[in-house]
Formats: structure tokens, sequence, C-alpha cells
């Protein structure tokens, strides 16, 4: 099996230790931070790790004044926003979980680096693919293909959106003929992206660290 790329930048066993009879035990958790850097203009990332909090206000603590996260919503097919503002979110409780991509607006003229702190989600994971249009993401901090690697699901016609900063345009690839065309999509730990279906599915796999 091919080994999975988990980039998280320092991936920690948890562990804790039994004193009484001095025996290490490990919990089944893994933990570690991930940085996403978001240069200046709109950058379509994810949240990769489940954190103790998965608000807006506790994943972008500091973010450039006047950064925006735009949040899409397949049901509606519109976008939910908040702006950062005189030191706070004017909707601090938006969630941002694994699984989700969202847009992050970088106003300033710098690379904004956000550090993401929390664990690595495992066993059965699935994300619901609606019909049209979904802004997903691995739920999991992996690049790799996104069927051969990350196991997105396609049936023909399907495609995959990805968003280019610098060209502040899309790429896409649609799976026809039982292949991507014109390439299967290389996904990057942190990055959003659009599947755009015609019956709604969900993506399902099994993940662990250990494998």
């Amino acid at each position: 099996m091919k080994t999975k790329s988990i980039l998280a930048a320092a991936l920690l066993m948890a562990a804790s230790a039994a004193s009484a009879s001095a025996e290490t035990v490990y919990s089944v958790n893994a933990v570690g931070f991930v940085n996403v850097n978001c240069p200046s203009g709109f950058s379509l990332i994810c949240n990769p790790l489940e954190a103790a909090d998965n608000t807006v206000a506790s994943l972008f603590p500091s973010p450039p004044p006047g950064a925006v996260v735009f949040k899409f919503n397949s049901g509606t097919g519109a976008f939910s926003a908040t702006t950062f503002a005189f030191g706070s979110w004017d909707n601090p409780t938006l969630n941002l979980v694994p699984g989700e991509g969202f847009f992050f607006k970088n106003p300033s003229g710098a690379i904004y680096t956000n550090t993401f702190v929390g664990n690595v989600k495992q066993g059965a994971l699935t994300t619901s693919l609606a019909a049209g249009f979904s802004l997903v993401s691995s739920q999991v901090p992996q690049a790799g293909l996104v069927t051969t690697d990350l196991g997105l699901p396609p049936v023909a016609g399907d495609t995959v959106f990805q968003y280019n900063n610098l060209a502040n345009a899309y790429t896409s690839s649609t799976f026809v003929f039982g292949s991507w065309s014109p390439s299967e999509p290389a996904i990057a730990v942190g990055e959003g992206f659009f599947v755009k279906k015609a019956t709604a599915a969900n993506w399902t796999r099994t993940f662990s660290v250990s494998q």
C-alpha cells in the first residue's frame, strides 16, 4: 500500500504514563499542526485538523485587518462571509470543519501564514457531495491525487475545480471514459476545491495514521 503523505509539520503521538505501575499507555490520537500560506488576494483553503474549537475566531485569532472568510452553502449556491475588523470577527462562531473548503481573502500585500492545530481524523470518514457544486476538502492532512490517493469516488461527468491564486482563475478536470481529463487533480494539504456532480453522493474513506 502506498505510504500516505501526512504533511502535518509535527505529528505527535499523545502519550501518558501510569505512575503506579510504570506502564506507558498510548493514545490513539495523532496531534499536530499544519501551516497554510495565503498570498495576497483570495486563496481556496481548508481546516485540515480537528481542533477543540473549529470556529473562525479560534482558527484565525490574528489575521490581517480586513481579512474575510467566505463559506459556501451548496443548498443555496451562495456564500456567507465574516470579516475581521477592529480586532475581532463580525461572525466569530462561523464553523469551519475538516472536509469543508472555504475562501480566505488576504487584504495585505504580504503572505499570511495560518497555523492549524488539532487531531488528525481517523476511522470511517464521510463527506457529503451535493448535486451541483460542493466546496470540500480532504478530511485529513494528506496530499495526493484526488481519487487514487484521497479516495474521491467519481462518476462520468463529475468535475473538480481548483483555484489558482496567482492567475485569479480556476483550472478544471472532468471524469470521462473512466479517467480524469486532462489529468487527475493533485490536491495539496490545506487546499479546498469545488466538486460538481449531477447527483448527490458521499465521499467515504477509512483512514489511519498507522497504515
